[in-house]
């Protein structure tokens, strides 16, 4: 094999269905020809074992709900970068750090729906830029529990030639729909007093600009995500 690969200057592999084999051809100073051809498995890897792929992002988002259907904690741990941020649309500022907001969260989470009730995946979606989507709902004791239906968007960064969850968000159903009384709201609000297109961007401007205000409020005197509402009307209503 020496000789060989002293005077070899061309070489080529042919891969075939089923049997897999290289080729190679060593044209030599003489006018002898040698040629090998060295036979490996089927997969082509000439007896050695390929590398496993790593998992997709699709299929690390359904191991984010196996952890939690297991609720065991240390499962899901594993999964998150150390600066993964969930943002539950449901809470009006996100759980930020793994240790420090992600992981209680969830702890607490797994300790409320305890050993009954389970995420069940309805559909998953693998997107570009290393993300996916997942649409989910709940089940207590295989049962579809009502007004329990959710999605999530999961977003996944490389490190250290891992794949870890940097963000996740959140949207849940609500028991009570307000779609209605928004869109009648809505509707009013726009056909009352407006007559001018002048009026109609103050109004909407002011209209944006006190959501803001009491959004920030909401956020300044929150020092969990889940305390916000409450610290924000014990403040207001004078009680501290």
């Amino acid at each position: 094999m020496a000789s060989l690969t002293q005077h070899s200057v061309g070489a080529y592999s042919l891969i075939r269905s089923k049997k897999s084999f290289i080729n190679i051809n060593a044209f030599s100073a003489t006018p002898n020809t040698q040629c090998k051809r060295l036979f490996g498995s089927d997969d082509g890897s000439c007896g050695i074992a390929p590398m496993p792929a790593p998992p997709s992002v699709l299929e690390l988002a359904k191991d984010f709900y196996r952890a939690i259907n297991s609720k065991d904690i240390n499962q899901l741990e594993p999964l998150l970068a150390d600066d993964c941020q969930y943002q539950d649309l449901v809470f009006y500022v996100p759980f930020e750090g793994k240790k420090e907001g992600v992981i209680p969260f969830f702890a607490k989470m797994m300790d409320a729906m305890g050993p009954n009730v389970h995420f069940v995946i309805d559909n998953a979606t693998e997107g570009a830029k290393l993300t996916a989507s997942v649409i989910w709902h709940l089940e207590w004791k295989d049962k579809v529990v009502p007004f329990a239906t959710g999605c999530t968007f999961f977003e996944y960064e490389e490190f250290e030639g891992r794949l870890l969850l940097r963000k996740a968000t959140g949207m849940a159903e609500m028991p009570f729909k307000p779609g209605e009384i928004i869109l009648k709201f809505l509707s009013r609000r726009l056909h009352s007093s407006i007559s001018t297109q002048w009026q109609q961007r103050v109004s909407f401007t002011n209209t944006v600009n006190q959501v803001l205000h009491f959004t920030a409020l909401l956020k300044s005197h929150a020092t969990e995500p889940h305390e916000g509402l409450g610290s924000f009307l014990d403040n207001l209503l004078g009680k501290h």
